[in-house]
C-alpha cells in the first residue's frame, strides 16, 4: 500500500474544529441524562459498536483491500486504547459532576496538547505559551477543587480523560499517514469494543454490579443513538482536524465548547456554574487565547 499523503490545511482544520464544538454539547448532555441509569462502559460499548458497524460497511464498500490495514498498525492500536480510556473517563465524569464543571475540567486537554506537542512532536512552543499553559492549568485546578470536596475522586475523571484524549490527539498527528480516516477511526472503535467487553466480563466474574448491563427504555435508546451517531461525526471532525493542522493551532479553539455546555447545563439540568468555576474557566479560556495569539504571530 502506498503511504497516505497528508497535506496541512489550517483553514479546513479550524472549520472541522468548529463543527466539533457545535456538535459535542448534545452528546455530553445525552451522556449525563443516562448517568443515573446506565454504567459508562455500557454507553461506551453501544457507541463504539455502532462505529464498528458503520465503518465496516464504509470500508468494505469504498476502500480497496490493500488499504484496510494501517501501516504501521501499532500506533493506531495504542491510540485506540488511549481514546477508549479517555471516553470512559469522560462518561464517568459527566455522570457525577455538573455538566459545565466536567467540561471546564476537561479543558486541561488543550493545555496538555499544547505542552506535549513541544515534547513529543517537537512543535515550537515559546515562553509566553508556556506561561499561558501554567495559567490555564491553574484555572482548571480552581474548578477541580470544590468538586473534589463534593464528589471525591470522581472529580479526577475529566482530568484523566483530558490526558488520555490529549495523548490520543498527538498520536493522530504524528502517525496521520498510517491510514485513511475511516480506517483510523475503525481501529479506535474495535479497540474500545474489546476493552468494554473485557470490563463486562471482569464485572460478571467479580460480581461488581456497577458495570452490569441494563436494558434501555425507549428514551434511553434515543439518547444512545444521539451519542453513537453524534460521536461518529465529532470523532471524524476532530481526528481529521488534528491530521491536517498543527496541534497548537487547534487546541485553543476547543475552549469555545464551554458555551454550548453552559447552555445545555442551564436549560436541561437547571445548573449554572459557580463563581469559582466561572473564574477558573475564564483563566483557561484566556490562556487558550494567549496561546492562539502567540501562534498566529509566529506563522
Amino acid at each position: 500500500m502506498a503511504q497516505i499523503k497528508i497535506i496541512d490545511d489550517s483553514t479546513k482544520g479550524t472549520l472541522f474544529t468548529f463543527g466539533f464544538i457545535l456538535t459535542v454539547p448534545f452528546i455530553e448532555a445525552s451522556v449525563k441524562l443516562l448517568g443515573d441509569a446506565m454504567a459508562p462502559p455500557q454507553v461506551s460499548f453501544t457507541r463504539f459498536m455502532l462505529h464498528v458497524v458503520v465503518l465496516s460497511v464504509y470500508i468494505y464498500l469504498y476502500l480497496p483491500k490493500e488499504e484496510w490495514i494501517a501501516k504501521p498498525s501499532w500506533p493506531l492500536l495504542v491510540r485506540g486504547i488511549l481514546a477508549s480510556l479517555g471516553t470512559l473517563c469522560v462518561y464517568a465524569g459527566l455522570s457525577v459532576l455538573p455538566l459545565v464543571d466536567a467540561v471546564a475540567i476537561f479543558f486541561i486537554q488543550p493545555i496538555i496538547i499544547t505542552a506535549l506537542s513541544s515534547i513529543l512532536l517537537r512543535e515550537k512552543v515559546g515562553i509566553y505559551r508556556w506561561i499561558a499553559v501554567l495559567a490555564g492549568m491553574g484555572g482548571a485546578l480552581l474548578v477541580i477543587g470544590p468538586n473534589f470536596d463534593d464528589v471525591g475522586w470522581g472529580a479526577v475523571f475529566p482530568a484523566l480523560a483530558a490526558l488520555f484524549h490529549g495523548l490520543s490527539a498527538l498520536m493522530a498527528r504524528k502517525w496521520a499517514n498510517a491510514a485513511r480516516l475511516p480506517v483510523f477511526q475503525y481501529y479506535t472503535a474495535i479497540t474500545a469494543v474489546i476493552m468494554m467487553t473485557a470490563i463486562f466480563i471482569f464485572g460478571g466474574i467479580t460480581g461488581y454490579d456497577r458495570v452490569a448491563l441494563v436494558m434501555p427504555d425507549t428514551f434511553q435508546w434515543f439518547l444512545l443513538a444521539v451519542i453513537a451517531f453524534g460521536s461518529i461525526i465529532t470523532n471524524l471532525l476532530l481526528t481529521q482536524a488534528f491530521r491536517i493542522t498543527p496541534s497548537s493551532i487547534i487546541a485553543p479553539f476547543l475552549y469555545l465548547q464551554i458555551i454550548g455546555s453552559t447552555i445545555m447545563g442551564y436549560y436541561i439540568f437547571n445548573q449554572l456554574p459557580s463563581s469559582q468555576t466561572i473564574f477558573g474557566a475564564c483563566l483557561v479560556i484566556l490562556a487558550g487565547l494567549a496561546i492562539w495569539w502567540r501562534e498566529s504571530r509566529s506563522v
